[in-house]
């Protein structure tokens, strides 16, 4: 692995985008960390959707922009039940990444990329031994893989297959940001903060390990400077404290 004096963070982009994509729409939080010295990478995901893949209908103009636009990718292949998703090629894709390309100070996903990277965010000294756990992971309208809780009627829980996958190492010293929206139609707010529950119980409570934003909007990475910025001095303050 090369050594790197600057600060990178490794970006997972979310279903039907790809890195060029999530590159412009999360603009705004790459623009300051630019200005902070921060280096960000942009990565594609490595399944090639076709059209009965999408778990919606799309009219056949609309399918070939998305083909045209080259943003018919994903992590996974989508499921409604939790135990049938097979995260196994796009776990290897990132940790392949991250060997070759590494090391990385953080990581950022969106969506399909937050469940993603939070996963990798647990796991990334088992997946690349020689490497240092993150100094931050941002989970941005990132979820769980979930199932009725058999013994709590109505509840919800991890299903058996990720539940070690999204358990936190309760002695991490990885900043945990967690950012989603208010008005979110594809993964709602209850989703994200699911997901962040799990680490508000997991974590000491004494350290500043984890922060939340929500913003008014719906299923986007924010770009509004007010919202923003205290994300982003959350990240590069997270990067100076563990380089101290």
């Amino acid at each position: 692995m090369s050594s790197a004096t600057v600060p990178r963070l490794l970006f997972l982009h979310g279903f039907l985008q790809n890195g060029k994509v999530f590159s412009e729409k999360s603009s705004g939080i790459r623009k300051l960390l630019k200005k902070a010295n921060v280096q960000c990478d942009y990565i594609d995901a490595p399944v090639v959707l076709e059209k009965t893949d999408l778990p919606f209908e799309m009219d056949d103009d609309k399918w070939q922009a998305t083909l045209d636009a080259e943003v018919n990718k994903a992590w996974f292949y989508h499921s409604e039940i939790s135990k049938e998703l097979d995260l196994s090629n796009a776990i290897k894709t990132v940790s392949d990444y991250i060997k070759e390309n590494g090391p990385y100070d953080g990581i950022v996903g969106f969506s399909q990329g937050a469940a993603l990277s939070t996963i990798l965010t647990n796991k990334i000294q088992q997946l690349v031994p020689s490497h240092p756990e993150f100094k931050v992971s941002v989970v941005i309208s990132g979820y769980s893989f979930t199932e009725p809780d058999p013994e709590n009627e109505g509840q919800l829980r991890i299903t058996e297959k990720f539940d070690d996958a999204f358990t936190p190492n309760p002695n991490s010293k990885t900043k945990m940001v967690f950012i989603y929206g208010a008005s979110d139609l594809a993964v709602p707010s209850e989703r994200s903060k699911y997901l962040y529950n799990i680490y508000e119980n997991a974590l000491p409570k004494d350290e500043e390990l984890l922060k939340a934003f929500e913003h008014p909007g719906g299923h986007m990475v924010p770009n509004k400077k007010d919202i923003i910025r205290p994300v982003v001095e959350q990240i590069t303050g997270a990067l100076t404290v563990a380089s101290q």
